[in-house]
């Protein structure tokens, strides 16, 4: 054989090896390569593979197992918090390798309560009226619809809810009864939306506080000389809840809404200060409530009726046909509270992106600039022109 035949075969064996070598690293550098997987407690993740299974090992059963459902099929569950591995074998040397994160379900999470306090006026206005004329030869006297002249007996004025004409069967008397009834809308009492982490407790008020004193009470008792401190009561709209993350899909809320308003008109007098009563619709409940989710809470009235009437001075006041000479007006206060509460949970280190305020750089940049002329080397000093 010839030298430079043989140190063709060794550079083709070198190379070879070489390649082989390559490729042998590459495949188990593939190998290798570990996969993240993130799990909560309590849920099961399956996995199909290519080849079939030959072997399996987990680092920490307690924290996460696998269960072979069949030849290319596997089930994770995960069971405690905590991080282990499970390795796979499957036929033609394949192999992989998960890293297991089991978290817990409310762990680092915040949950986001937006909650609307709406007021459902449902305000009701009766009015209720009557008309009446008599007419002789020599006289004409008319109230209300018929003060001005003599009116078409067939003529009922429009846009009421309900008229009735008569003449009580005579030709001389004639009366008008009118009925109508309006009623309100609704408006919006606060919107907050407020963040609390898992299992913490979360407060708002929209509103403020009214100072209450209070007599201290010294060894003889209560007496015109006895000491009087100040204490505050809070008012308006009140929310306190306390959220808990029970699943990835279910969230535990528990509740006190409050909506209060100063009362003057049951106020008491203590030492000369006049403290008004609070009017207070609360409520306090503990639901589940799925993720973005509403849930509605409603059923607390506020109801107040008041009575007005007005007529013609003497006659208005003439039993049963005062009634002719006079009209009343009822005006029914009532209003509902609603309240809508929509909880939403977040993470913190992952948040969403319509949860994120993207700022504008400044474009005018005064700080920059004023460090930039700051920071700028002196000039050298010019020296003048030749004379």
């Amino acid at each position: 054989m010839r030298p430079m035949h043989a140190l063709g075969l060794i550079r083709a064996g070198l190379v070879g090896a070489a390649l082989l070598l390559s490729s042998a690293a590459s495949a188990r550098a593939q190998e290798d390569v570990i996969l993240p997987l993130d799990m909560s407690v309590g849920r099961s993740m399956p996995i199909t593979l290519g080849a079939p299974i030959t072997k399996v090992s987990v680092a920490n059963p307690d924290i996460a197992d696998v269960l072979v459902i069949s030849t290319l099929e596997l089930v994770i569950n995960a069971r405690a918090p905590g991080e282990t591995d499970a390795i796979i074998w499957q036929e033609g040397g394949i192999r992989k390798h998960y890293r297991l994160v089991v978290k817990s379900t409310g762990e680092h999470k915040q949950i986001v309560v937006a909650i609307k306090f709406a007021e459902v006026d449902r305000n009701v206005l009766r009015t209720i009226s009557g008309s009446a004329q008599y007419e002789d030869a020599n006289n004409l006297v008319g109230t209300n619809t018929f003060s001005s002249g003599v009116t078409n007996p067939i003529s009922i004025p429009s846009g009421e809810f309900i008229s009735v004409l008569t003449n009580f069967n005579t030709q001389k008397l004639l009366g008008l009864l009118q009925a109508q009834e309006n009623k309100g809308k609704a408006h919006m009492l606060a919107e907050p939306t407020v963040m609390a982490g898992n299992k913490e407790e979360a407060n708002f008020l929209a509103g403020g506080e009214v100072p209450i004193p209070v007599v201290q009470a010294g060894g003889a008792g209560i007496t015109s000389t006895a000491p009087v401190t100040i204490a505050y009561k809070e008012y308006g709209v009140k929310l306190k809840f306390i959220a808990e993350i029970l699943s990835d899909t279910l969230i535990q809320l528990a509740l006190t809404p409050e909506v209060s308003s100063l009362d003057y008109t049951n106020a008491i007098t203590v030492s000369g200060f006049k403290i008004p009563a609070l009017s207070s619709r609360r409520v306090q409940s503990t639901v589940d409530v799925r993720r973005g989710e509403s849930l509605i809470l409603s059923g607390m009235f506020d109801d107040v009726w008041n009575r007005s009437k007005t007529g013609i001075p003497l006659l208005m006041n003439i039993p049963i046909l005062g009634e002719l000479f006079s009209s009343t007006q009822w005006q029914h206060n009532e209003t509902e509270l609603l309240i809508v509460v929509t909880p939403i949970v977040i993470d913190p280190l992952s948040p969403r992106a319509q949860d994120v305020l993207r700022l504008q750089p400044d474009t005018a940049l005064p700080a920059r600039e004023a460090m930039k002329h700051t920071l700028a080397p002196a000039s050298p000093p010019r020296t003048p022109p030749p004379r």
